[in-house]
Formats: structure tokens, C-alpha cells, sequence
């Protein structure tokens, strides 16, 4: 219990904010059927469109990513998306603006313990918890929702597709 205790504390009391997308496979298989696109592709994608407003209110213009390692093949994939996304925009942010920032993409193991991969994960359960049960008592979501990243007057650091 005092870990859980002192995890929360840690959690409620760095400097800190989030952004995270979640992506409803099943429904989005169902709602795009063959032309649905890869999941963490998604994912990706919307963060990236999360985190420029970030790194703009910021005036950040270097950011390295560091995702978990998933596969070569995985990796390869997920950083075409990932240069794509950020040479060529996306329908919604153009590719000007991600043009103004310096992004680099690296992967990591998991097993190098990575402090904001582990701080991504102890993120990403309660929120995702929260969307698909959001009327149940989730104690680790309303520590993290005050760090949610807010810009310009809209939340902007939760994403749920579709």
C-alpha cells in the first residue's frame, strides 16, 4: 500500500503533461472494415497532431520520441508513418508547421526501462480504463486528468477514435 500511496503522490505532484490517443480496434474494423488503417499508425498520427500544439506553446522546436521497440518490421513501419506525418502534415495539421520543429524518432526496448516510456504506461492504463468504463471510480485517472495538455482554450491531450 505505501508504494501505491507514494506512486500517487509522485504522479499528482511532478511537472508534467500527457497525451494519448485511444484507438477502439473493434469498432474501427468495424466502422472502416478493410480500408481501416493500423491502430498504433492511428495512434501516432493523432499524438503528433497533439503534441505540435504543445511544442508551439512551448516555443520547443527539437523533440526526441522514444517508443518501445516492437519488431523490426513493427519499428520500420511505425517510423514511415512517423516521417510522413511529420514531412508531409496531415489533413489537419499542415506540414508546415511540423517543418518548424526538429523531431527524431528512436526506439527503445522495454527492457531498458526508459523513465517516459514507464511514466507513459502508468498514463495509459487509467485513461484507457476511464474511456471505456468512464462511470466506474478509477482513483489513478482523476490524479492524472489535471496533467491532461490543455491548449488554447480545448483539451487537447485525450484522443478517442472512433
Amino acid at each position: 500500500m505505501a508504494f501505491t500511496g507514494d506512486l500517487t503522490t509522485l504522479m499528482r505532484d511532478l511537472d508534467y503533461r500527457w497525451i494519448t490517443t485511444v484507438v477502439r480496434k473493434q469498432d474501427h474494423r468495424e466502422r472502416y472494415g478493410t480500408n481501416a488503417t493500423n491502430p498504433y499508425d492511428l495512434a501516432l498520427t493523432f499524438c503528433l497532431e497533439r503534441l505540435l500544439p504543445l511544442l508551439e506553446d512551448d516555443c520547443q522546436t527539437e523533440v526526441t520520441l522514444v517508443a518501445e521497440a516492437r519488431g523490426r518490421r513493427e519499428d520500420k513501419e511505425l517510423e514511415l508513418v512517423f516521417l510522413r506525418t511529420v514531412n508531409d502534415g496531415t489533413s489537419f495539421v499542415p506540414h508546415e508547421r511540423f517543418r518548424a520543429v526538429t523531431f527524431k524518432l528512436v526506439f527503445a526496448e522495454k527492457c531498458r526501462n526508459v523513465i517516459g516510456n514507464q511514466m507513459a504506461d502508468l498514463v495509459c492504463y487509467p485513461v484507457a480504463r476511464h474511456v471505456l468504463a468512464s462511470e466506474k471510480p478509477n482513483l489513478p485517472y482523476d490524479v492524472l486528468e489535471p496533467k491532461m495538455y490543455r491548449g488554447r482554450g480545448q483539451v487537447r491531450g485525450l484522443k478517442v477514435f472512433p
